[in-house]
This record gives C-alpha cells, sequence and structure tokens, in this order.
C-alpha cells in the first residue's frame, strides 16, 4: 500500500483520469447534494439567488413553449424553474442521487440518470444547457465528443447555451500541496482518513488539476478533477469545427454585456444547417 501511496503523490500526466468513481459515489454524493441545495454557497451550483438571476435571463431569450435539455442538472435546480416557467424540460445527470432528489421535488421535468457523453438524440431540442463551467471540466477529446451529441441533438436553429472560467482565474496560481486529517470522517470518506491535495497546473496555467488522495486504514483512493481556463478565442477556435455558430457572448449566464474582463464567458451557440 505504501508504494501505491508513494506513486500516487506524483504530479499526474496532463489530461490523466482518476478510475474512482466522483459524481455518483455512495458517500461524496451526499456532500455534493448538500453543497448543490446550500443556498447561500458557490460550491456543487452557485447561490440560489444567482440561479433565479440566470433562468430570468434564460427565459428572455428562450422561445415560449422551447424543448430544453439541461445536461449536468444536479437536484434540478435550474430545470424545476424552467418547467414551471412553462418549458418542456429534461435534466440529465449522472449523480444518482441527485436524480432521486430532483424526481422527489419536481414531477412536470423528466429526469434521467446518465452520462451525458453517452446521449444520442437526434434534432431533439430547441436548446442544451450546460451550465457552471461543466464543460471545462471535461478532457478535449471528451468535449469533442459532447459538441458533436450536441449539435445532433439540437434541432435546425437551435441553441446551446454554456459557461466556462477564463483565464482570469489562473493568474499568478501555481503548484501547491496541502493536508488534512478527519478523524470522523468527511466529504472525501466516512472513515477517518488523511486527505492530500494538491493542485497542478499545466499548458502556460491554462490547464488545472485538482489531485485528491485519500487515505484510510485499509485503501488509497486518487481523485483528479480537471479545469481549462478559455479566452473568447479559444473557445470558438475550439466549437465552431462543429458547425456551431455564435449567437451572442456575455460575462455570464445572468446576460451581463461581454467585457472580456470577468472570471467567466458565457456563449450562446446556434445549430445553422
Amino acid at each position: 500500500m505504501l508504494n501505491k501511496l508513494f506513486s500516487l503523490l506524483q504530479k499526474p500526466d496532463l489530461w490523466q483520469r482518476s478510475t474512482e468513481p466522483f459524481w455518483d459515489d455512495e458517500h461524496i454524493s451526499k456532500g455534493m447534494l448538500e453543497a448543490h441545495l446550500n443556498s447561500d454557497w458557490d460550491a456543487a451550483s452557485r447561490r440560489h439567488s444567482y440561479i433565479d438571476r440566470s433562468v430570468q435571463w434564460l427565459k428572455s431569450i428562450i422561445p415560449a413553449g422551447s424543448k430544453i435539455l439541461d445536461l449536468g442538472c444536479g437536484p434540478g435546480l435550474y430545470t424545476i424553474r424552467l418547467s414551471a416557467a412553462g418549458y418542456d424540460v429534461t435534466g440529465m445527470d449522472y449523480s444518482r442521487r441527485s436524480i432521486a432528489y430532483a424526481k422527489e421535488q419536481d414531477s412536470k421535468t423528466k429526469y434521467l440518470y446518465q452520462n451525458y457523453l453517452e446521449m444520442d438524440y437526434t434534432e431533439e431540442f430547441d436548446v442544451i444547457t450546460l451550465i457552471y463551467c461543466d464543460y471545462a471540466a471535461l478532457i478535449p477529446d471528451e468535449r469533442k465528443k459532447l459538441l458533436s451529441k450536441i449539435y445532433c441533438a439540437l434541432k435546425p436553429n437551435g441553441l446551446f447555451i454554456f459557461d466556462v472560467f477564463t483565464e482570469q482565474t489562473h493568474k499568478g496560481k501555481y503548484d501547491h500541496t496541502s493536508w488534512s486529517y478527519h478523524a470522523n470522517g468527511g466529504f472525501w470518506n466516512e472513515k477517518e482518513h488523511l486527505c492530500l491535495e494538491a493542485e497542478y497546473y499545466f499548458e502556460n496555467n491554462t490547464v488545472k488539476v485538482r489531485k485528491t488522495v485519500v487515505v484510510t486504514e485499509d485503501d488509497i483512493r486518487e481523485y483528479l478533477i480537471w479545469d481549462t481556463a478559455f479566452t473568447k478565442e479559444k473557445l470558438l477556435d475550439e466549437v465552431t469545427p462543429f458547425g456551431f455558430k455564435m449567437y451572442s457572448i456575455h460575462d455570464d449566464v445572468c446576460g451581463s454585456p461581454y467585457t472580456g474582463e470577468a472570471d467567466t464567458i458565457c456563449l450562446v451557440l446556434k445549430k445553422e444547417q
């Protein structure tokens, strides 16, 4: 076990994926759901007051009666609001716990427990959303796969609305490590455990990975969570080969005018045929 620990304490290769489940882990998903539902905390979801403003903006650009697919919907914080506004909404997420909670709270929306990289639709939706920078948590091959699937799933002239963090968020950051001891368990494990954490930066600080190694008495687990920071140009260069045209660009998913100086970029892309 010590050899495994020494191996896991090394800086990972660029785009290396961990094999441990995260979103659907039986214990971690409890903490994730709590974070989603904390209305005053920008963690798994943004603050609920922000979500309210975001939905108001979405309603201003999405035609009434549209069929919407919300990818990475979590416990349905956006979907329940959009369904209440009269849209035909489907929410998809890879956390069984979040989907179960969403179904309990919201009977209007159709909820699917599924990895959105495996979805298979053809011209099914008027609008697809992917909110709170989930796109940039994917590695390049996954992003290409998702863009292709989203393009296929949209009806002609359909919209894809998503946001990413900008390079502003990585400025001045550097590789660093930390550790913490949890005698009574914590977010990562219900048992007593040691948590070894690191942030590593790649590609001139445009790519970050958060690495967490969780050590219990009888097990060691590794979790790698990636984040790519984008500029407007870099993001458009990535999405346009798939057939999308830029419909509008904003500083955030509340529709703030684009300045290029915010921590996020929100793109509204249009499928044109």
